[in-house]
């Protein structure tokens, strides 16, 4: 099971699922505008990932090169299973319904929810 990555984890690691592999400098600037973070802020996240083995560390000449070791989808899964036990207690139906209410879904997306849905439907 992939390891919990924190909030400003998650924001570094998007950057590296988003292109890999990139310096800690190309993290740095590929981060969404407004973050606020030091250059040297970024680095302790990198390391922090590095050692939770979410992050490859590579050398190229004398800097470090970082790409993503795990995959996006298995960090969400990670994180999904843990936000509906800690919220729903592992109830995944209320769930669906508390997002499908509060969110506004495009048509391709209700289309595709329809299409899951009739998959999970039980047999009769």
């Amino acid at each position: 099971m992939p390891p919990k990555i924190s909030e400003s984890e998650w924001e570094v690691m998007n950057t590296l699922w988003a292109k890999s592999p990139r310096t800690a400098a190309e993290v740095f600037a590929a981060l969404p505008a407004g973050h606020g973070w030091h250059p040297k802020t970024v680095n302790t996240f990198l390391a922090r990932l590095a050692a939770k083995g979410v992050v490859r560390i590579s050398k190229e000449g004398n800097v470090n090169v970082y790409s993503a070791r795990l995959r996006r989808d298995e960090c969400v899964a990670r994180e999904g299973r843990g936000f509906l036990e800690r919220v729903f207690r592992g109830a995944a139906g209320p769930m669906l319904l508390h997002f499908c209410e509060q969110a506004d879904l495009t048509a391709e997306e209700i289309r595709e929810l329809e299409k899951l849905l009739r998959k999970k439907k039980p047999k009769k």
